[in-house]
């Protein structure tokens, strides 16, 4: 029942409900054990079979770390021809390091809303705690900020895209219980001025929905059953 409870709840808050489903083949079942639960076009989420999330009573957030889609600078860059237009490396480092600040800042706020989860950051053996690890990957900015003092402006109709990777893991063990991917693309279908700060906007847009569905995920397992104690 407790497992059938996970399973429920990460479908309504986790997935994108209402999606066409996708031609693409989804394994059923993953190397470490987890169970396909659902999938459609742009997610999925992998349970491990009776997973009792209920049980734990402290919970840690993993920071965030950030990885752009395969190629994407050099793709960048070869449209770019202008040197002052191109991505150097230390454009990457800021913009992962930025975004994975922005990605943890996210869910640990949405985790420390009254009534806030007891959150720590460190644990010893015997613990139950609960580690919400969510990642970014398939980065794909469509006009990034670039650190030059060219006056060039970048105007696009999205932001561009990136998927949310997330896991649940036992503290203790290092077992995945948890796993969930969803892609989203900006939604401004208009063309507009884009920098630093609009590039921003949308980044946050996408992570306050991840990080929102996420607590209320938590709250339906975790509220319903002790409540029901």
């Amino acid at each position: 029942m407790k497992n059938l409870i996970v399973t429920l709840s990460l479908l309504a808050t986790l997935l994108t409900l209402g999606c066409a489903s996708t031609s693409e083949t989804v394994p059923t079942t993953t190397p470490d054990g987890l169970d396909l639960v659902r999938s459609d076009k742009h997610s999925a989420v992998y349970v491990k079979p009776e997973a009792q999330l209920d049980i734990y009573n402290e919970f840690a957030i993993v920071p965030c770390e950030v990885a752009f889609r395969k190629n994407w600078q050099r793709d960048y860059n070869s449209s770019h021809r202008s040197s002052g237009q191109q991505i150097k490396e230390r454009d990457i480092d800021r913009i992962k390091r930025e975004l994975g600040e922005e990605c943890t800042t996210f869910f640990t706020d949405a985790l420390s809303e009254e009534p806030s989860y007891n959150l720590v950051t460190e644990w010893q053996q015997g613990q139950d705690v609960l580690l919400v690890r969510p990642n970014i990957v398939n980065l794909n900015i469509t006009s990034p900020d670039v650190s030059s003092p060219s006056m060039t402006r970048s105007y696009s109709a999205s932001a561009g895209s990136m998927t949310l990777y997330l896991e649940l893991i036992d503290a203790e063990t290092s077992e995945v219980l948890v796993r969930a991917y969803d892609s989203k693309a900006d939604p401004d279908s208009f063309v507009n001025y884009a920098n630093k700060i609009t590039n921003r906007q949308a980044a946050d847009r996408m992570l306050k929905n991840w990080a929102t569905r996420l607590r209320e995920a938590m709250d339906s397992v975790m509220r319903s059953s002790a409540s029901e104690a």
